[in-house]
């Protein structure tokens, strides 16, 4: 799955430099689906979140289209939550 959401990144990066914004949201999508296989990746993605907030909305929105997988990785990595929550479940 890590190299699925390394190809979105880096699709959306070359996608960024096009009229259509369509870059962006693929970037996050990439990199969630990197956060989801790679748990290291998580503190950079809660402080990402912490520091801008319209990339906090856009993970929060496309969380909600998205397997409920991302869904946990999105609640553990909310800025407004603790660091209680349980890790996420790596069945799927």
């Amino acid at each position: 799955m890590s190299i699925a959401g390394a190809a979105l990144f880096l699709y959306g990066v070359i996608a960024a430099l096009s009229p259509l914004p369509l870059g962006v949201p693929l970037m996050v999508l990439g990199f969630l689906m990197i956060a989801g296989a790679i748990p290291a990746t998580r503190p950079l993605l809660k402080r990402m979140r912490r520091k801008w907030p319209w990339f906090n909305g856009l993970v929060r929105e496309i969380s909600k289209r998205m397997p409920d997988r991302f869904g946990a990785l999105q609640k553990q990595t909310d800025p407004s939550q603790s660091n209680t929550e349980a890790p996420v479940d790596k069945k799927n």
